[in-house]
């Protein structure tokens, strides 16, 4: 039988694999500081709902997940936003998703002892192995862009503020089984959705307190700053449009409307709501590098899903990468 945390954080690495090429959508209508705050208001809307239906509302350690969606959704999602339009979705989702993989099993580790077994580290690192060989052609390609660096160096942040975020949702989730068990007679907090709701919620009221700030700053500085006039006009006005590195295709993929509120609520849906859940979900069995590992196939399902919304080509080693990548996930499920 297949472990649940693997099959949960799977279940995030398809959502996050379709995210990139939406957000790039409702960045480009609204701007990456809009559409981020507006995602995280859908999503923190359905989330509530669940939250105080079938979760706990205000779980324990709220402030905990809310400083982790802080980081996380807050400071990680803009960081995120602002590299995709000049990365592109399939290189930008790379060096998040790997970068933090292996940054949060490393801190785990060192702050709370929460150490990966070596055939779980081995296999994590196939995983990415994988990742690394099918999007090779990307990185290769990136050195053409004239703002690389600066791409580069909001990827890297985003992913530092994603890995502390999993690590210290990781830690919560810990402590607020520990304490339900204290308590006895409770529900197992790794069998119920109960509180993987709940912790949803928390995290996305501290993302979202952060987005907002983030957009009131920029429009306050929008005269006087570059990354503010930016953050605020859609990027399909500027220079930054197509920054791919393959042959992008303008038209959207067929039936699909280029309306600003289905696009926030499709990046919703793939990302706080959905992804993001399941990632949750995973953390209440899997140590944060290993969760992280498997949601570092996102850039290996990015490669279709924007080939049909956006128009991209996959690689010739992609097909390489993919085995590579589902051998280390299929040695993670049976081993």
């Amino acid at each position: 039988m297949i472990p649940v945390g693997v099959v949960a954080a799977a279940l995030a690495a398809v959502c996050f694999g379709v995210t990139p090429a939406c957000a790039r959508r409702s960045i480009r209508l609204l701007g990456f500081a809009r559409a981020n705050v507006w995602r995280l208001a859908v999503a923190l809307a359905v989330i509530g709902v669940l939250a105080f239906t079938v979760g706990r509302g205000i779980g324990d350690e709220a402030a905990a997940f809310a400083l982790a969606g802080a980081v996380g959704f807050g400071l990680g999602g803009f960081a995120m936003f602002r590299a995709l339009p000049l990365l592109g979705a399939p290189l930008a989702s790379l060096v998040v998703e790997t970068t933090a993989a292996v940054v949060a099993g490393v801190l785990a580790w060192a702050w709370f002892a929460d150490a990966v077994s070596l055939p779980d580290a081995g296999f994590s690192l196939l995983m990415l192995a994988g990742v690394v060989i099918g999007l090779l052609p990307y990185v290769r390609g990136a050195e053409q862009h004239p703002r690389l660096r600066l791409g580069l160096l909001f990827a890297v942040f985003s992913a530092l503020a994603q890995a502390f975020s999993v690590v210290l949702s990781r830690k919560a989730l810990l402590a607020t089984q520990q304490a339900a068990n204290a308590r006895g007679g409770g529900v197992k907090v790794s069998t119920s959705f109960e509180f993987v709701f709940s912790a949803a919620f928390d995290r996305l009221v501290g993302g979202l307190a952060v987005a907002l700030a983030l957009l009131a700053l920029a429009i306050i500085l929008a005269r006087r700053v570059e990354w503010a006039r930016a953050s605020l006009t859609p990027a399909a006005r500027g220079a930054e449009r197509g920054a791919v590195w393959t042959t992008p295709d303008t038209r959207l993929g067929r039936g699909l409307p280029d309306r600003p509120w289905f696009w926030v609520g499709a990046n919703a849906l793939v990302g706080p709501i959905l992804g993001v859940t399941s990632l949750v979900w995973a953390l209440q069995y899997l140590q944060p590098g290993v969760a992280q590992a498997i949601a570092a196939l996102a850039p290996l399902i990015a490669i279709p899903s924007a080939r049909w919304i956006e128009g991209y080509r996959p690689p010739t080693r992609y097909a390489i990468g993919v085995l590579i990548a589902v051998l280390g996930l299929v040695g993670l499920a049976l081993f």
